[in-house]
């Protein structure tokens, strides 16, 4: 879009907060034009998609919803800044091919946390006739932000501990199933990766009280990672997602989470804020 059209910076950002009423608390976050926390920007290049059915049409979603967003589709939470994932600025569209080429979480599994990178490829090839890559077992059967935050990288494991406190991810994934596993990253060797998942537990509805750490010591960290597993065991909305590792009486199914867990890439990892 930058290379082949006329997208900068600009046409999205400005420098200085404009007059036009925001608090300058909603303009800070990141800087937008009036207007632009939309498909503004988008549609004013792709005109085709400027009306309501065309857009459904492309992107299968209902226009309203955020899975109509041209952004989370094609800039998604892909970059790790300053203790969250951040959008990419690179305009690209989602590829479970790239995902597994590059480790980079596909957009698709950023809003959908309770579905496998074989549901995303299923309908990328259905909708967009994208080739399916070969995917394993666990690829073809466990969610993907499972998958990433059990057993990915420092990055992986820091963007789908953010992903779990998201609200279009909550509401496309519900939230009754993500508390437990935040819990594998208490004792995270990164501590940005363990303050993340504890972050996004509070945000939880019901845990925002745990009182979690992400500096405790191993006493603390193990007795608030019970707390929190015996709280949800408690709780009565867990629903049998085998995709997510509860089975059908609403149990975790410990030793596939416990296997993936153990299969966990500590490589040392830098990213750049």
């Amino acid at each position: 879009c930058h290379q082949q059209g006329k997208l900068s910076c600009m046409s999205c950002h400005q420098m200085h907060k404009p007059a036009d009423g925001r608090p300058l608390e909603d303009w800070r976050d990141d800087q937008l034009k009036p207007g632009m926390r939309g498909n503004q920007a988008c549609i004013s290049c792709h005109t085709e998609l400027q009306d309501t059915a065309d857009l459904a049409n492309h992107t299968h979603h209902l226009a309203e919803s955020q899975g109509s967003n041209c952004y989370n589709c094609h800039m998604p939470h892909t970059s790790y800044g300053l203790l969250k994932a951040v959008r990419s600025h690179q305009v690209d569209s989602p590829d479970v091919a790239v995902t597994l080429e590059t480790g980079r979480p596909v957009a698709c599994n950023q809003c959908h946390l309770d579905k496998p990178l074989g549901w995303t490829a299923d309908w990328l090839t259905e909708w967009y006739g994208q080739p399916r890559p070969e995917l394993n077992e666990d690829q073809q059967e466990v969610a993907a932000s499972i998958l990433w935050l059990l057993s990915g990288d420092a990055g992986q494991r820091a963007l789908a501990a953010w992903t779990y406190s998201w609200p279009p991810a909550l509401e496309a994934s519900g939230d009754d199933w993500q508390a437990p596993m935040l819990t594998w990253l208490f004792d995270d060797p990164y501590q940005a990766v363990a303050f993340i998942a504890g972050r996004s537990l509070h945000s939880l509805p019901g845990y925002d009280q745990i009182g979690y750490d992400f500096l405790g010591n191993e006493e603390h960290v193990h007795a608030k990672r019970d707390e929190v597993r015996a709280l949800w065991q408690q709780r009565p909305s867990q629903r049998p997602r085998t995709t997510v590792l509860i089975d059908e009486t609403g149990q975790l199914l410990l030793k596939e989470i416990e296997r993936l867990y153990s299969q966990r890439d500590n490589r040392r990892i830098s990213l750049t804020e």
